[in-house]
């Protein structure tokens, strides 16, 4: 069975501060005399559940639509809860004590329980979430090759509360001959290690932009 675990769209959810959301216009309603139904959308690509490319930090480095297709999917997910709360940030410390699995992994999901805000507190979610910090992310770039992606259940790797998130994004996309791509803000309620076997990261193929919104799913053993 299948999973999602991207969040739908829409112009309530949160996201990173002032950043631009989603706006939908009718083209034509069947309501109003229209022979079919049809929107312009306007979205941030930065917006709700994305995917960031190496191009988001790296003038050089490719676009997400330049990745080769197996870069989106995950055949080794590995979930850790490493609870997080306001403000607070996954060190090199709360990781060390997983090596040996995320040695093994092309994916590391990390399950903070921050996703419980995003309905509750979206105003908090988005300015006050968790991040992983520079250092963490300088660990994971020096000690697992077969690292390709990180996935976090809070809006950004990064937070509004700290300047430490554009060294973090660096550490992981700069490097052309090994980068770790980054999922944001996506929701791992109810998963279980134990049952996970893949996930599936697929975006909207754009030529040139640095990251897009993505639908992401899960296979799941039953």
């Amino acid at each position: 069975m299948y999973k999602r675990l991207s969040y739908n769209l829409n112009d309530q959810a949160p996201g990173w501060p002032n950043n631009p959301k989603i706006e939908l216009k009718p083209k034509g309603l069947i309501s109003t005399g229209g022979s079919s139904n049809s929107y312009l959308v306007t979205l941030f690509n930065h917006f709700g559940s994305h995917m960031d490319a190496p191009k988001h930090f790296n003038d050089d480095g490719p676009a997400i639509a330049e990745l080769p297709f197996d870069r989106f999917i995950f055949h080794k997910p590995l979930l850790l809860d490493i609870p997080k709360s306001f403000k607070e940030g996954v060190m090199p410390e709360d990781l060390m004590p997983h090596a040996e699995k995320i040695g093994e992994a092309d994916l590391l999901m990390i399950r903070s329980g921050f996703s419980q805000y995003r309905e509750t507190d979206p105003d908090r979610y988005s300015k006050e979430g968790p991040y992983v910090s520079s250092d963490a992310c300088r660990y994971l770039m020096d000690h697992f090759k077969n690292l390709s992606g990180l996935a976090v259940d809070w809006v950004s790797l990064a937070s509004p509360s700290n300047n430490d998130g554009k060294l973090a994004h660096q550490h992981l996309l700069k490097n052309y001959d090994h980068f770790v791509t980054i999922i944001e803000d996506i929701d791992m309620r109810g998963l279980k290690q134990e049952t996970l076997r893949k996930v599936f990261s697929i975006p909207l193929f754009i030529d040139g932009i640095d990251s897009s919104p993505v639908t992401v799913f899960a296979e799941i053993a039953t």
